[in-house]
């Protein structure tokens, strides 16, 4: 199962939905579907900022969190500082060196081997120009970003092109069209 079969939903049927609209003072593009993401929640501690993006559909697993940062590490992120891996509620352990053993793959680490809770890969964001750390929690429906970017609207363009994968193509950093009320 690709990750567009658990992220599949119908496109947008509402002719009232526009293709544009401003929104902090820009336009901002929309895709022809609807959004991936139901939430976002958003924290700040000092320079550092927390971002919580509730996905719209059912959660991800173990093996689809491994695939998605590899993805991510050679769509977006360079210079990988850390990779984590950890279970719920229990301290993350550091698998960096392991990673770079294995040619900065998760599939290829051998401490990924076993499921776990947690996944982490931080490194600086290409597209963002900025570091961030992305967190995968298994079985949920939740992505984590912490970065030091404070703008909550460029994190949700950045997560729509996360969850679609869309990195270098020409709907990199474009939303789906709101989720329509009542679904």
């Amino acid at each position: 199962m690709g990750l567009f079969d658990i992220f599949k939903k119908k496109t947008a049927t509402s002719q009232n939905t526009p293709a544009m609209s401003t929104q902090n003072g820009f336009e901002q593009m929309y895709l022809d579907d609807i959004t991936f993401i139901r939430d976002l929640k958003h924290l700040s501690v000092g320079p550092w900022h927390q971002y919580d993006i509730l996905l719209a559909a059912r959660g991800y697993g173990w093996d689809m969190m491994k695939e998605w940062a590899d993805y991510m590490a050679d769509a977006d992120l360079e210079q990988i500082s850390q990779v984590t891996v950890g279970g719920l509620g229990a301290k993350e352990t550091d698998i960096t060196q392991s990673y770079i053993a294995c040619g900065g793959r998760c599939q290829s680490t051998p401490e990924l081997e076993t499921e776990r809770g947690i996944l982490s890969v931080a490194g600086m964001s290409r597209t963002l120009k900025a570091p961030m750390k992305i967190v995968w929690i298994n079985q949920t429906q939740v992505l984590r970003f912490f970065t030091l970017v404070d703008d909550e609207l460029l994190i949700k363009r950045y997560a729509e092109t996360t969850v679609r994968r869309t990195f270098g193509t020409q709907d990199a950093m474009k939303m789906g069209k709101p989720i329509p009320k009542g679904q």
